[in-house]
């Protein structure tokens, strides 16, 4: 075999190493190696490689598992598609109106791919959550999809006939599929309930690109009773958002990003030079071989190469026939599996111990739920232990050091939110001065990069809490120590504070998670 096909062949085997990654989930060299049927060698060298490159890393543990690049990239490959600001703010719209979840799908090689999700209040979805993936012939998304097909992939799906329904696991025969996307077709939307998750009823619509070809589908989805007592309105929401969005695509152009790239140094590493063919592409959102060849330093007939096999792997997607480039929905995808593997209590865990064995004091993990935050991981002091805040507990947001930094580091536009709903609350009497000063209180504590209770929520201890990001620098818990006032707010000479100490292992935290450098 010719070196160059030698090279463009690990770049093949690295992706589908990066797919077991994510199929798998955390998992040693050896269990990769065995996946892959590749050496262990060289399985160890690609891990390196995509380590570099952030689209691998090692877990807590010391196990392989799906890095943090993969969600940039995701971001690229949304970017390329459609306005993401636009559609967040189309989908929290419709979550604010119906109190569902709202989500947008795209199709991707005969399935259905969750692009973007904004969850309800009242459950979590996480079957239908961003970067999964549904066959087309279940949910309400799919069937919208497969509805507006050419008829070549339709006719491919019907042969390819009966399919199992996930939740029910009954069978759908190509008579029944034909019907269903006739119906669709003829209503102009699709509602289902219990095929994918038991109890979940979904209503979807499509979006149509400017050339009238499907390009994606808008669902409002939640428990059954809750779907269908307001089924009429979430037509009116849904119809009225799918045609914004169908507006917004014949406007919409893909935008580079503000970033310089930073070309490469030179490497004979090819996994290096397809990681900066993939860093290049992020950067541009859509471009050209040649420009992207020129970008990284590598001759055409090299990037030509290249680009063939992460199309192959899914890893970029062509637009139209020696059309230009953008990352591919893959990426989408990977993303979801990993944000569905990171778990918040096993991570921190480790980081909380650290503090505990430093300190001796009293450590805390709180998640915001509704208006309150809830422990959801404690470590007792050793000499002394507030009462509040036990494990599983809450306390309102705006009372003491882990609920304040939760809400401090959320947007002002949830303060407004927050202070409304809790000024008609005898608990929380603010009026028009106090709550001018209630947000001045909430801004210093941005400022300072963390929060502090001094004698508020038990007398005579203090607590420090410190925000936790996620990859789209949005705050999703907080990181709190809490103990005797003296020593929770003395600042030690030499050694690390208790605040130091408890802003280091949020950041810590928040680097697990994917945190830009702007929030951490």
């Amino acid at each position: 075999m010719p070196q160059p096909a030698k090279l463009i062949q690990l770049v093949l085997k690295a992706t589908q190493l990066v797919d077991e990654a994510s199929a798998l989930g955390p998992s040693t060299p050896a269990d990769l190696a065995k996946a892959v049927n590749e050496p262990r060698p060289s399985v160890y060298r690609i891990i390196s490689s995509m380590e570099q490159s952030g689209i691998l890393r090692r877990s807590p543990g010391g196990l392989v598992e799906l890095g943090t690049g993969i969600l940039r990239l995701a971001e690229a490959a949304t970017a390329a598609l459609l306005d993401h600001a636009a559609l967040n703010t189309l989908l929290e719209g419709i979550q604010s109106e119906l109190g569902l979840t709202a989500a947008f799908w795209i199709p991707r090689n005969g399935t259905a791919v969750c692009l973007e999700q904004v969850d309800s209040t009242e459950v979590d979805l996480h079957e239908l959550s961003s970067g999964r993936i549904l066959p087309l012939h279940t949910g309400a998304a799919s069937h919208v999809l497969l509805a507006w097909q050419s008829p070549e992939v339709l006719n491919e799906i019907l042969a390819k006939a009966p399919y199992t329904q996930l939740a029910s696991r009954t069978p759908t025969d190509a008579q029944t599929l034909r019907k269903l996307v006739a119906d669709t077709k003829r209503q102009g939307w699709r509602m289902e309930s219990n095929e994918v998750v038991d109890g979940i009823a979904a209503l979807g619509f499509p979006v149509f690109n400017p050339d009238g070809s499907i390009f994606g589908a808008l669902t409002a989805a939640g428990l059954v009773d809750q779907v269908l007592n307001q089924q009429d309105q979430a037509k009116t929401v849904l119809a009225a958002a799918a045609q914004t969005l169908t507006n917004l695509m014949t406007e919409f152009k893909p935008i580079p990003t503000a970033h310089q790239f930073a070309a490469p140094e030179p490497t004979e590493s090819v996994l290096a030079k397809a990681s900066s063919l993939m860093d290049a592409l992020a950067v541009e959102r859509v471009s050209t071989s040649a420009r992207i060849a020129d970008l990284i330093g590598e001759p055409i007939s090299s990037v030509y190469r290249m680009l063939g096999t992460l199309i192959e792997a899914g890893w970029i997607e062509q637009l139209g026939h020696r059309g230009s480039y953008r990352i591919g929905s893959k990426m989408i995808s990977l993303a979801g599996n990993l944000l569905n593997q990171l778990d918040l209590r096993r991570a921190a865990l480790p980081v909380l111990r650290e503090i505990h064995d430093a300190t001796g004091e009293t450590v805390f993990l709180c998640i915001r739920s509704g208006l309150r935050a809830v422990c959801i991981e404690r470590i007792d002091g050793k000499r002394v232990n507030s009462r509040r805040l036990a494990l599983g507990s809450s306390l309102p947001l705006h009372i003491g050091a882990a609920p304040r930094a939760l809400l401090a580091f959320d947007t002002p536009q949830s303060w407004e939110g927050y202070a409304a709903v809790m000024g008609q609350s005898s608990d929380f009497n603010l009026g028009a001065q106090s709550r001018a000063e209630f947000y001045a209180k909430l801004k210093e504590i941005r400022d300072a990069g963390f929060a502090l209770s001094d004698d508020e929520v038990t007398l005579g201890m203090a607590a420090v809490g410190a925000p936790i990001f996620d990859h789209r620098g949005h705050v999703i818990a907080s990181l709190s120590v809490s103990g005797l006032r003296e020593g929770i707010l003395h600042q030690p000479d030499s050694s690390p504070s208790i605040i130091d100490l408890a802003c280091h292992g949020a950041r810590r935290l928040s680097t697990y998670f994917g945190a830009p450098a702007s929030s951490n």
